[in-house]
């Protein structure tokens, strides 16, 4: 196989499906989404302060629920496509927890789904952190490449350091400003625009 190309790129929204489970762990604590269901934003989903939001995402985030999220849409069988026929792998920038254990759930999970051997490593940050100073050091060595996101601030930050950013389609993305970010509905079209087929 060819020397890897490296992909930078979220998780929760982008490889696993972070929204639904967090939902349905929320549902079974007794909260249920009430607000504008298409934001991004769940203080606005769920009508609950931030404070108190946070609290709720850092304790799930913290719970074994991380350990077992299901991929999202398509992710499995593009990100491998990519992994075996084109030689890319993957650097996660995942704004997680602190919480080692959680960190750990995480890569188990990944690893467990993709195989351990398409990602090039994995860096995770506090619940809701700003990825700016990491996506800042990131275009130094990696100049140029993939950001994969599913936040529109973020994939925008990376545009502005030199990535080439990628958005994945979620019900919020329809109700922000993406500017010039190319919009994928499914990993195959992820696919199809990494490794340069026509997309329309």
């Amino acid at each position: 196989m060819m020397d890897p190309k490296v992909i930078l790129i979220d998780t929760d929204g982008v490889l696993l499906n972070w929204r639904d489970t967090f939902d349905a762990w929320m549902m079974r604590q007794g909260i249920y989404a009430k607000g504008d269901v298409r934001q991004y934003d769940q203080t606005v989903r769920y009508g609950i302060d931030q404070e108190k939001i946070t609290h709720l995402i850092l304790m799930f985030n913290q719970s074994a629920n991380i350990g077992y999220l299901p991929p999202l849409y398509d992710s499995y069988k593009y990100v491998r496509k990519l992994y075996e026929e084109h030689g890319y792998k993957f650097l996660v920038v995942s704004s997680l927890s602190k919480d080692p254990y959680a960190q750990k759930l995480r890569t188990k999970n990944l690893k467990m789904i993709f195989g351990k051997e398409v990602f090039e490593d994995f860096i995770y940050l506090d619940t809701g952190a700003d990825k700016t100073e990491v996506l800042a050091e990131l275009s130094k060595i990696y100049p140029g490449a993939f950001w994969i996101e599913d936040k529109v601030g973020n994939a925008k930050i990376g545009s502005e350091l030199g990535f080439d950013s990628i958005l994945i389609a979620h019900p919020h993305i329809k109700t922000e400003d993406t500017g010039s970010t190319p919009i994928m509905k499914n990993w195959k079209e992820v696919y199809e625009y990494v490794i340069g087929e026509t997309w329309i």
